[in-house]
């Protein structure tokens, strides 16, 4: 089968033509959108985003970038196999925290992957087209290893010491850096650490699949082609995932909706302040509602409702609980999402309403994943994004 993960010899930007790296890298293909896209276009004639995503149903022209930029040497191979550390700094309720792991060939075989989200053919469809056209792995997919040694944390404090490879700051004030890890010993390390470890896929699913899929359909075309472009982290505290809070518009009027709920939860009325503290600490279902310029409570009156969710697993994932005892009891043709309060204030227009979540919990991840259950789109969003253009891996033969 091989091992877990591998070193591999990235492509990468010319460091001896760019040295403002917020020009030319770009968040992942799936989180922007045609405005986002005409943006990042202006910004540099050599932005990421103009391989990493098609225009409209043109896959030649991303592949036609890919081919010019290598030609011009805009990118360029390493000429060692090396990991590559990548660290964000960001913040949280005004806290400064970091999240880092490391880029890596992941083997796509290993029986141990776990992923926790349900796929959408027409995002799959339009990954595979991609990866047929590039031949390539444009962006990592997200995983988390569940049990690990210290050796990746050790290591990454001794490479925090030196320069990064690559170091600039994203459009939201977030630090990103990345080392290359071409030491033997450390590469070994980081190997053995991650071997016998299970793993979670955070966010990447449709990568994943069409990888695996493009990989079943050319297994001798390429070398080491049951490998994925990862990001692999292991669990720290810089491991954010934030709430996904949902705005609704209703067919019927809000009032009839609102009493529905009443009939259901107990409903109180209450500041901004007061419920995001009570989201973060009630361990039991709840969730907030933002309604006519007020805010609101909502709590169980009895655990009937948590009698009627099946598997038990899914009890303690509110988003679940959410889906099946207020979404499916209320009356409405749209749905959005923020990850913000304050947004989903913001967004909410006078015939619409916002239910306002608590995160999904690692541990709830973990355990739903493993069990081989998947939880509801838009349960978890992992802060911040990876970015895309740091380093893609090329198939070779």
């Amino acid at each position: 089968m091989g091992q877990t993960i591998k070193p591999f010899k990235a492509t990468h930007y010319n460091p001896n033509l760019f040295n403002d790296f917020l020009k030319i890298a770009c968040p992942p293909y799936d989180v922007i959108n045609s405005k986002r896209a005409a943006f990042l276009k202006k910004r540099s004639p050599y932005n990421y985003c103009r391989i990493s995503l098609a225009e409209g149903k043109n896959y030649d022209k991303p592949a036609c970038n890919l081919q010019k930029w290598l030609d011009r040497k805009v990118l360029v191979d390493d000429s060692k196999r090396n990991y590559y550390l990548y660290q964000q700094e960001f913040v949280i309720r005004k806290k400064k925290i970091f999240r880092y792991g490391v880029l890596c060939l992941l083997n796509m075989k290993k029986k141990e992957i776990f992923p926790h989200e349900h796929t959408l053919d027409k995002p799959k469809e339009d990954r595979k087209k991609m990866i047929a056209k590039l031949k390539a792995n444009l962006s990592p997919v997200f995983v988390i290893a569940g049990n690990t040694d210290s050796s990746l944390d050790a290591i990454a404090k001794k490479y925090r010491k030196k320069e990064p490879f690559i170091k600039f700051k994203d459009d939201e004030n977030n630090f990103n850096c990345l080392w290359k890890i071409s030491e033997k010993k450390d590469i070994s390390q980081i190997s053995s650490s991650l071997e016998g470890s299970y793993l979670v896929i955070a966010d990447g699913h449709h990568r994943f699949e069409t990888s695996f899929d493009y990989f079943q359909k050319n297994k001798n075309k390429f070398k080491d082609l049951n490998y994925i472009l990862a990001y692999v982290t292991i669990p720290q505290p810089g491991l954010v995932i934030l709430p996904t809070h949902r705005i609704i518009s209703s067919t019927i009027k809000n009032q009839d909706n609102f009493n529905k709920l009443k009939e259901l939860f107990k409903v109180k009325l209450i500041d901004k302040k007061n419920l995001e503290k009570k989201l973060n600490t009630i361990k039991k279902f709840c969730f907030g509602i933002y309604w006519n310029k007020k805010y609101y409570l909502a709590t169980l009156q009895n655990n009937n409702i948590l009698d009627t969710i099946s598997p038990p697993i899914y009890k303690k994932l509110d988003t679940y609980v959410f889906h099946q005892s207020v979404l499916s009891k209320i009356s409405y043709n749209k749905i959005s999402y923020t990850h913000s309060i304050d947004q989903a204030e913001k967004n909410t227009k006078s015939n619409q309403m916002a239910f306002l979540l608590k995160a999904t919990p690692l541990d709830s991840v973990f355990d739903i994943a493993k069990a081989g259950y998947k939880l509801p789109q838009k349960s978890t969003y992992f802060y911040p994004k990876i970015f895309s253009g740091l380093v893609l891996r090329r198939f070779k033969k």
